[in-house]
């Protein structure tokens, strides 16, 4: 499941936790409603910050649920001095790529960059806001943080590089290509390769 696909689970599932939790997207602030997310797809680490959950009266008249998410990138080391209350939110929210995806009504908008802090920064939270016995929070911070940190040793373990990847696809060429050789016994054969005139390489007549 890609990263939109989760964010729109958010938008879907504010309230229910557990959903949430079982695509590797853990609830890390709550306060009245869960606001903060930290996100994995795969090896790639996000945080999400609920910018607005309200509804809202359309020009027609009706009325309409309004989710606003912000994506941040990060890692796995950021998410934790950031849970254990050694930087700030605002901070943790303003260090990597932004990007902004909203849902009104039952239309989902494809995310898009932020292009400057002043479009969140009266959003988020205010300098000095951490994860600390100050901030009134129904999520247990310390299960939230070894939970995020088990599941990320499962994808190191699985984790291969490209340049690692291609080593060992080239690695399992070579080895089926020696057995393929001797299997044919290709050491005993000469093959002889022609050009369009029918010509061997060498020169010599066909």
């Amino acid at each position: 499941m890609n990263l939109e696909k989760k964010i729109e689970n958010i938008f879907g599932n504010m309230s229910n936790l557990e959903t949430l939790n079982s695509y590797n997207c853990r609830t890390l602030l709550d306060i009245s409603e869960p606001l903060m997310f930290a996100i994995n797809e795969l090896n790639k680490y996000y945080l999400a910050y609920t910018l607005q959950n309200r509804t809202a009266l359309l020009k027609n008249g009706n009325k309409a649920d309004v989710v606003e998410v912000l994506i941040v990138n990060t890692s796995i080391s950021e998410i934790k001095r950031l849970l254990e209350g050694q930087m700030d939110i605002r901070d943790a929210l303003s260090c990597g790529d932004m990007y902004r995806m909203g849902k009104v009504g039952n239309k989902v908008f494809p995310r898009k960059n932020v292009k400057s802090f002043e479009e969140i920064e009266n959003k988020i939270p205010k300098i000095g806001v951490r994860f600390d016995r100050e901030l009134p929070n129904k999520v247990n911070i310390r299960k939230a943080l070894r939970l995020i940190e088990s599941e990320a040793k499962i994808y190191d373990s699985f984790a291969i590089s490209e340049s690692t990847f291609k080593e060992e696809f080239i690695q399992i060429k070579v080895k089926k290509l020696k057995k393929f050789e001797n299997l044919f016994n290709m050491e005993n054969y000469f093959v002889k390769t022609f050009d369009f005139r029918n010509e061997e390489k060498d020169g010599s007549q066909y």
